[in-house]
This record gives C-alpha cells, structure tokens and sequence, in this order.
C-alpha cells in the first residue's frame, strides 16, 4: 500500500475546532538500502493516539540463603521497553464513497508490518514519534482493531486500534548508549569499519596500549585483520591486569 498522502486530513477527533497534534509511525527502511542510505522513512502512519504507555522490565535470580527470612536478589538482566498504544483511525468524514474503507485505506497497511521481509527475514522496524514526546523504536508486536462506525454497505470507516511496540535496539546502538568509558565491566564491541585493536582499546579503556587484551582474550591470529561486523569480547579490567 502507497503511503498516505501529505494532504491526507487528520485521523482523529477534532479538538476545541482545531486538530490535535498528529503521531507518527515510521517504518524505518532496513540497512543497505537506497532509502536507508538517504535517510528517508519507507512509510509513515498517521495516527492520533488516545493514551500511550512504556514499560520495562527487568529480571532478578532469587538466591535462597539458610537462615534469612528472604532470599537475596542477583540482576540477570533488563527487559526491553514496550510502548502499547490506542489510536482512533478515522475515515468516515471523507467525501468521496470509495476512501471511506478505513480497513483498505489504512489497516491493511498497518497489518503488513506484523509480516515478514524478504530483505531481512523479519518484520520492519517502526519508530513512534509524537511531538515533544520521546521517539521509540521498535517492532509491532501485537495489533488489534476493533470497528465502530460502519457505512449502510457495511463498509467499516472508524476504529479503534490497539497495539504494542517492543523496543528494537542494535548492538551497537547499545553499546553508545552504555558507558563505554569504564573499564571495569566486561562489553562487546561491534567492529567497525577503519576500527583497530589499539582504536577499540583507546575507546575503551583510555589506553591504546591495551590493545593485546583484545587481541588475548578473542583469540585473534592476526590483530591487524579485523571484518566489519564482528562482536569482539572486551573483558573487563581489573586494576592494572593487562599490560
């Protein structure tokens, strides 16, 4: 389905005579493609949603200690955030009979990225945007509509749309959002291209002389041969071990 049209009108109530603010969802185009490399979104939804939420979980191992009314809590590990999200699709105003099909006009569309890609085998990646609101990216993981407003044919022209995104994050945008800087916890970096061993280790333990900890501890034949790509381990420094 072509996207929708800039002069589309608003999907959504008409606030005190004047349309609100509209969100967006962006499907974001899939690397190494001519639209990626442009900086263009592939599609973009209109939406006005009627109330969003973003949560997050993280996991905890319960370790039973004898004696102790309650066992000690050990982090495992963070939960990726979801946003979930009721949105009014609205195409009942429109003048002309044949955009009326709120189904065809807008939801098939939406429907389609639950599917999988041929270019990468998974469903695309969205991000959610809404005025000074903060964007989020993520994949559709759940989508449900429910129709309310019908055209004598039983052509359906509103509904009520309610869906979850899972956070989508790569390893290497992780890995800039975390603190690169200290040295004392173990990472993985994901090569480069134009990185090497003494650029990596400069990154992240302040020291390019660090470079043989690297090279120690993935086991690399050749230093100087690193492929884009690649996730090396960068284990974690423990006083001046290393050098």
């Amino acid at each position: 389905m072509a996207p929708p049209a800039a002069s589309s009108p608003a999907l959504g109530p008409v606030l005190d005579g004047a349309a609100p603010t509209r969100a967006t969802l962006t499907v974001r185009p899939p690397q190494g493609s001519p639209l990626h490399s442009a900086g263009e979104p592939e599609l973009v939804f209109p939406l006005n949603p009627t109330e969003y939420s973003v949560s997050k979980s993280v996991s905890f191992a319960e370790i039973a200690v004898p004696g102790l009314d309650s066992p000690t809590l050990q982090f495992v590990r963070g939960g990726a955030r979801v946003l979930k999200l009721d949105a009014l699709v609205d195409a009942a105003e429109e003048p002309v009979p044949a955009r009326r099909d709120v189904q065809k006009r807008w939801l098939d569309a939406l429907e389609s990225m639950t599917l999988r890609r041929s270019a990468t085998h998974a469903p695309p990646v969205m991000v959610f945007r809404w005025g000074a609101n903060p964007s989020f990216t993520g994949v559709l993981e759940s989508l449900s509509s429910t129709y309310v407003l019908f055209d004598r044919d039983g052509t359906p022209t509103r509904a009520k749309v309610s869906l979850s995104l899972k956070e989508f994050l790569t390893a290497e945008e992780q890995q800039n959002a975390s603190a690169l800087g200290s040295p004392t916890v173990e990472k993985v970096w994901t090569v480069r291209r134009g990185d090497t061993l003494a650029s990596i280790a400069a990154a992240v333990y302040r020291d390019p002389g660090r470079w043989r900890v690297l090279a120690a501890a993935n086991a690399l034949a050749d230093p100087r041969a690193l492929v884009p790509g690649t996730a090396l381990t960068v284990p974690a420094l423990i006083g001046g071990a290393g050098r």
